[in-house]
């Protein structure tokens, strides 16, 4: 994100440069060293920006370069106001440059401020050689490392924790038994994060008609950084028992030996939480035709990924639960059969326990959690206390934690140009349908698609529009309704929970603060480090 913001500062100097060279003499130099350490600095935020999370010193100085960076584009958004201020054909441009003449003082103050931005960007470098950011792999327990272990735990789901799957569940078998003969037949299951992917893989994998109907079955974890050559070992040791020294071999020695092991076989292998394209190019040579009817099958965040790896089958995308499956669900989990003693005491517990299943909004991963949590709770009080904290989400709370971390990969995942524009949808309503059009246009206003982006007859809102379309297909973004045509998106939604976390990022990054009107009089604008401010009505105001 820091990363975005640097770089949107860096265009913004550039376009001072070049529309308003001849009001800057005096100040150029200045202005030019600051894109320069700027430039600098956004390489090394390109390898802070995965890696800040496991260290809070390293998240304190990118935290320094990103407000640095806002004061830059303060000092140049003033200039510009002033600028505009004194426009208005020629008679503007008699007083723009008679403005100068007999006000020096305006360029000094530019030149002192651009100069003290530039000072302590210098500062923060020197200090950078201090802050070796770490490989991958170091520090014992770093985030992406928990939230394998995370994955891994909630790969082994037990069979009473699907709900409402029994559709999907038959339409999955469905594509896995066709007998098609062709290469790389991949059946992907698509849908956010928590939604039930794996779950639902892991049910359809050890289903006694998949089992007979293959002549071997195997399973690989990918994740956010996959290692080929782990994932080819994984398939192996699942098909066969390879001998110790296989263990040993290169990458492309293993990919031909599992390719030469597959090719007699029918066979299945899954490939869980894959998210680039290019990981599954990487590793598609190893798989062959193999007999007729062998499949591979995808679980992913990302429609793109899906699509590109077999164009003739669809994916099949996971809905969130209802209302009545989220609280089956739940009561598996927070009402085990000795808690309850008594009907009104299960009657009282579960008003309580449907308010905080609503703010699940379906997602069967923070339903899971949510119910494990309250599972532990014999008191009307102690659960009073969690649906007070429900929104809390707070890192130090492990409870919570798990829910709300799953959600931060997919975030983290986002090219930096994409983290401000999903970012900023925390600024609408909950519930809020938002319009395409609006959204793009607002996205532009911002910033957040440049005119540097448009190339070969490409305009700022077709980049937006495909901007759009990797976040619905991330499942970030639902679709709302679709125009006339059917094909085109009219309007979108966020999940809830997405939204919390758009609000709670955006607090972090200084990016967005929500206010309610009862709360204005209490709130002090110069205290305010937020760059952007929503106020939405409470409910209440809404209807009064």
């Amino acid at each position: 994100m820091e990363e975005a913001i640097v770089s949107f500062a860096i265009e913004r100097i550039s376009g001072l440069l070049i529309h308003e060279a001849v009001f800057l003499s005096g100040v150029r130099d200045e202005v030019e060293r600051l894109q320069a350490e700027l430039k600098r600095m956004q390489s090394f935020l390109k390898d802070a920006d995965r890696k800040q999370e496991q260290d809070e010193r390293l998240r304190n100085r990118v935290a320094e370069i990103r407000d640095l960076a806002y004061d830059a584009e303060d000092v140049i958004d003033s200039f510009i106001l002033d600028q505009v201020a004194h426009q208005g054909g020629f008679q503007g441009i008699i007083e723009r440059f008679t403005c100068f003449f007999t006000k020096p003082y305006h360029l000094h103050k530019i030149g002192d401020q651009v100069k003290a931005i530039q000072t302590k960007l210098e500062d923060i470098s020197k200090s950078l050689p201090a802050y070796e950011i770490p490989g991958e792999g170091q520090g014992s327990c770093s985030s992406s490392m928990m939230q394998q272990r995370l994955r891994r735990t909630y790969s082994y789901v037990e069979e009473e924790d699907v709900v409402s799957l029994e559709g999907i569940t038959r339409n999955v078998l469905a594509q896995l038994m066709t007998e098609e003969d062709r290469l790389h037949v991949v059946v992907s299951l698509v849908g956010m994060g928590g939604i039930g992917k794996t779950t639902l893989a892991k049910k359809v994998y050890n289903h006694n008609d998949v089992k007979q109907h293959f002549d071997c079955c195997a399973w690989a974890f990918i994740s956010q950084k996959c290692s080929p050559r782990e994932v080819l070992l994984d398939v192996l040791a699942k098909v066969h028992s390879p001998p110790k020294e296989e263990r040993e071999l290169r990458e492309n020695e293993l990919q031909k030996r599992l390719f030469n092991f597959l090719k007699e076989k029918k066979y299945l292998v899954v490939l869980d939480d894959i998210w680039r394209s290019e990981d599954w190019d990487i590793l598609k040579p190893a798989f062959p035709r193999g007999k007729k009817g062998s499949k591979i099958m995808f679980t992913t965040r990302n429609k793109n990924v899906a699509l590109a790896a077999d164009r003739r089958n669809s994916p099949i995308e996971l809905p969130f639960l209802s209302d009545d499956d989220s609280w089956r669900l739940f009561k598996r989990k927070a009402f085990p059969t000795d808690t309850m003693e008594s009907d009104a005491c299960s009657k009282e517990f579960e008003m309580l326990g449907r308010l905080m299943v609503k703010k699940c909004g379906g997602l069967p991963l923070a339903i899971v959690v949510l119910g494990g949590l309250l599972a532990t709770k014999r008191s009307r009080a102690q659960w009073e206390m969690v649906q007070r904290s429900i929104h809390a989400h707070t890192k130090q709370d492990n409870q919570y934690g798990a829910v709300n971390g799953i959600l931060v990969l997919s975030y983290n995942d986002l090219p930096y140009r994409l983290k401000p524009c999903f970012l900023y949808l925390g600024h609408y309503p909950e519930d809020w349908e938002i319009s395409k059009k609006e959204l793009i246009r607002l996205w532009i206003a911002e910033g957040f698609i440049s005119p540097s982006m448009e190339s070969g007859g490409i305009l700022m809102e077709d980049v937006a529009e495909q901007f759009l379309g990797e976040l619905i297909n991330r499942c970030l973004l639902q679709v709302g309704k679709m125009d006339d045509t059917g094909i085109c998106v009219k309007t979108c939604r966020i999940h809830d929970l997405l939204r919390d976390l758009c609000i709670d990022k955006g607090r972090e990054e200084n990016f967005l603060e929500i206010i309610q009107p009862s709360l204005i009089s209490h709130f002090t604008l110069s205290a305010c480090m937020q760059r952007r401010i929503a106020i939405h009505p409470s409910k209440r105001d809404k209807f009064c």
